[in-house]
């Protein structure tokens, strides 16, 4: 979520362990980062990381409760048009970078 939010990640390709020495008990993948021309302006890159950071704490679990911690109200899943039911691992990177601007609005 935060890499792709200033930068477009591609895959390349996946690497088999035998590929290395000494030899990793997981695959690997190269990974290609190109700079985004557009992107949604945040004033401060924390508050991404805030948001994405208060969500994964309860990935298993609906981002109901999070959200609630975030949020006094639901004005802003309405807005977004965002299901509370879902789980963070659900939820589109847009949303999370929606979220971090609403955040910002409030703050101030």
């Amino acid at each position: 979520i935060l890499a792709n939010w200033k930068l477009k990640v591609k895959k390349i390709i996946d690497i088999k362990p035998s590929c290395f020495s000494p030899r990793p008990k997981i695959e690997s993948s190269l990974l290609f980062f190109s700079p985004k021309k557009n992107f949604l302006n945040l004033k401060n890159p924390y508050n991404l990381e805030k948001i994405t950071r208060i969500f994964f704490n309860h990935r298993r679990k609906m981002i109901k409760k999070p959200y609630y911690s975030i949020f006094s109200d639901d004005h802003i899943s309405k807005k977004l048009k965002l299901d509370l039911n879902l789980r963070p691992q659900n939820l589109d990177f847009e949303i999370y970078y929606n979220l971090a601007s609403e955040y910002e609005k409030l703050r101030g």
